[in-house]
């Protein structure tokens, strides 16, 4: 039993490591400092509703073995090069882009804490270059093995102080969690509410990436491009996928929500909300209240690892998409380097991530919760797009009916968060 978990799991465990630096570390503390528990649902919403999505993303990937762009090209409708869908992605690159340079910039603060000397713009030359060069010589189990590690240390480390909240002055009572629970929009923070939507759980960049790296695991080996059509291994990989997304999904929801108390208890009662040049240096309270000033530089560090993480994970997989939709667009028949084309676009993002981290390196939350809201806002028409997809496909091994119910339901839970978001901003 132990082997098939080690030989399930990978591929969600490098998204979790994706999504934890920004929605996990900095959004979800920013929004409980801003409202307390009250936003409690939305964070649990925001982490289980997306799964479904995924695992039918994932499904039509073992099945047929499409990239995300093969499967978005399959939607019926208007179309040149790409369908309709696969031209919208780029909209979400560029709100994940921008996202990125408020990481790199957050990453160099945490560099500070650190006390390394150098001037902002060095440091994250050094990260953002550092990055691509190890990206371009590596592989998928290095990556893999990379994530792992970083999410899993600080993780632990965040729930241990959940733990210990409870020995302080801070403590949570079952009735703030009560409390918590109510479907109520909270009154402020509405912003991170928003992105907090977008970007907890598996976010909509990481549903866009998880085929990827489910390709790259060997979910769909023997079965792509009809090799074998045999049911029980499509089954039987689906399974593996499964299990693989249920302890991604523990993992980054009990991480969540680990990051979202500490917020909403610590830096709420003191009426701090994380932002600007000082935005890890105040996220830093949530453990030196709980485990004491000792603790600072064991944060700053974990700040570090945790947040390069999201930006390791990111750059190689962005890299991936484009080169993929540069292969999809060129005429049919033309030869192309994959491989080598990823390294070139791995090169290019480091330098994009490096210009908007110093263009804004004043106000890197505000890069985030604004990549946050657009991956909100686009979640219902990649949501929409794995629908039909679904519809055109055999599947010889159809999910229960309970699962066809719960995928209908989360995406009438998107679709109602993202016209909900645009009416609140507009009226």
């Amino acid at each position: 039993m132990t082997t098939r978990i080690r030989d399930s799991i990978g591929p969600s465990i490098i998204i979790a490591a994706a999504v934890v630096g920004t929605g996990e570390l900095i959004i979800a503390p920013r929004l409980g400092a801003s409202v307390g528990l009250s936003a409690l649902w939305l964070i649990i919403l925001g982490c289980v509703v997306k799964v479904f999505l995924q695992e039918e993303l994932g499904r039509h990937t073992i099945i047929t073995g499409d990239t995300t762009l093969d499967a978005l090209n399959r939607v019926p409708g208007p179309a040149w090069r790409l369908s309709w869908a696969g031209w919208c992605w780029p909209l979400l690159l560029l709100g994940a882009t921008t996202a990125l340079g408020g990481v790199l910039a957050t990453i160099v603060q945490a560099l500070r804490l650190l006390h390394l000397q150098g001037p902002d713009w060095l440091l994250a030359t050094l990260v953002s270059a550092g990055t691509a060069g190890v990206l371009i010589t590596g592989r998928y189990k290095f990556i893999e093995t990379t994530a792992s590690v970083l999410v899993a240390g600080f993780t632990a480390m965040t729930v241990i102080a959940l733990v210990l909240l409870q020995c302080t002055e801070f403590r949570v009572s079952l009735d703030s969690i009560l409390g918590g629970l109510q479907f109520r929009m909270p009154e402020r923070g509405f912003a991170d509410a928003v992105a907090v939507f977008g970007v907890t759980g598996i976010g909509t960049a990481e549903l866009l990436f998880y085929p990827y790296w489910c390709l790259e695991k060997g979910y769909a080996k023997d079965i792509q491009k009809g090799r074998s059509r045999d049911p029980e291994l499509i089954c039987r990989r689906v399974r593996g996928m499964r299990m693989d997304i249920t302890i991604a999904l523990v993992v980054y929801t009990f991480a969540t929500l680990a990051f979202f108390i500490l917020g909403a208890t610590i830096l709420h009662g003191a009426q701090q909300v994380p932002g600007g040049i000082n935005l890890v240096k105040t996220l830093s309270q949530m453990y030196t209240k709980t485990f004491g000033d000792w603790v600072f530089y064991v944060f700053a560090l974990g700040a570090f690892f945790v947040l390069y993480s999201t930006f390791f994970v990111a750059m190689a997989t962005w890299a991936r998409l484009c080169a993929d939709t540069v292969r999809l667009v060129l005429p049919h028949g033309t030869t192309l380097n994959t491989a080598r084309l990823t390294n070139q676009i791995t090169a290019l993002l480091a330098v994009v991530y490096l210009l908007l981290c110093m263009c804004f390196s004043q106000t890197p939350h505000w890069l985030i919760v604004g990549g946050g809201a657009v991956q909100t806002l686009l979640l219902p028409v990649f949501g929409l797009a794995v629908l039909l997809i679904r519809n055109k496909r055999e599947d010889p091994c159809r999910p229960r009916v309970w699962f066809d119910a719960a995928l209908y339901l989360s995406m009438l839970v998107i679709a109602i968060a993202a016209v909900y978001s645009v009416w609140h901003t507009l009226f």
